[in-house]
């Protein structure tokens, strides 16, 4: 069966809306059930590895495309988790454009009794005008900036409700196709992303228009040098009057080459 190539912006909230009771079970399986751990990998990075948590004031921190609320809740488990007699409450504000997504995220946050730490909303990553400037401490997105057809306009959204202090991160965790330095296991990496997923997503979604996009999305993505590139070469006009931009500090390479971790910092030039 051929199905018809869907378009470069696929990847919207209505996509995820018809799979979003299914979405955790496929994600474990065309994982293989690695991506709880890439995402502690994010998490132990933007945190300074708990050390964000060990401040004199309350930490905001906001998930974009939060989707199910899987990082959210791995982040309130984190902070409840630590230790340090200084840290001072903590919450949480994840945004997806997926109203069914987010109803399936926020029965998993009333199951793990994590209600007064996460809050779930729906929204766009490049228009967040509901929320204040300088608001938050820090900012995570996971597998979803390939989906934002205006990744400019999003990292710029990003950069103005970031506070813009030494500890403030984005951690953005995201897909790629290995490249030939990858090697064997690269390449392998790189077969069971071009014909694997596909095949196994639209047979355990039941959507193979979806899981096409999915392909076609992780091959159009812009290579990891590329994209850091993109964030550094950011030229966000604030409110002051200054140009944002962000630092991209580290780039963690997982699985074979196919997912990477961009650690930034947002700057002005």
């Amino acid at each position: 069966i051929i199905y018809q190539k869907p378009p470069s912006d696929h990847g919207k909230g209505t996509m995820f809306d018809t799979i979003a009771t299914r979405y955790d079970f496929i994600n474990r399986v065309l994982a293989l059930n690695l991506d709880i751990g890439w995402r502690k990998v994010m998490i132990s990075e933007v945190t300074s590895h708990g050390k964000i948590f060990e401040g004199k004031e309350s930490v905001n921190i906001l998930d974009l495309a939060t989707g199910t609320a899987d990082v959210a809740i791995l982040m309130a488990k984190e902070y409840k988790n630590n230790n340090s007699p200084s840290k001072k409450g903590m919450k949480i504000l994840g945004v997806d454009p997926s109203q069914n997504m987010i109803n399936v995220g926020r029965e998993k946050i009333s199951k793990e009794k994590l209600n007064e730490e996460i809050k779930l909303e729906l929204g766009d990553a490049r228009n967040l005008d509901s929320l204040a400037s300088d608001q938050f401490n820090a900012a995570t997105m996971s597998f979803g900036i390939r989906n934002v057809p205006e990744k400019e306009l999003a990292l710029c959204e990003i950069h103005r409700v970031l506070k813009k202090n030494d500890n403030s991160r984005l951690a953005i965790l995201e897909f790629s196709e290995p490249g030939e330095e990858a090697g064997i296991m690269g390449a392998a990496a790189r077969f069971f992303i071009r014909y694997a997923v596909p095949v196994i997503g639209a047979i355990i979604s039941g959507a193979p228009r979806d899981y096409m996009h999915l392909q076609n999305s992780i091959k159009d993505f812009p290579s990891p040098l590329e994209f850091a590139s993109i964030m550094e070469g950011l030229t966000c006009t604030s409110a002051n009057g200054q140009i944002g931009t962000f630092k991209v500090e580290k780039i963690v390479q997982m699985n074979f080459g196919s997912v990477q971790l961009y650690l930034a910092a947002p700057s002005y030039r």
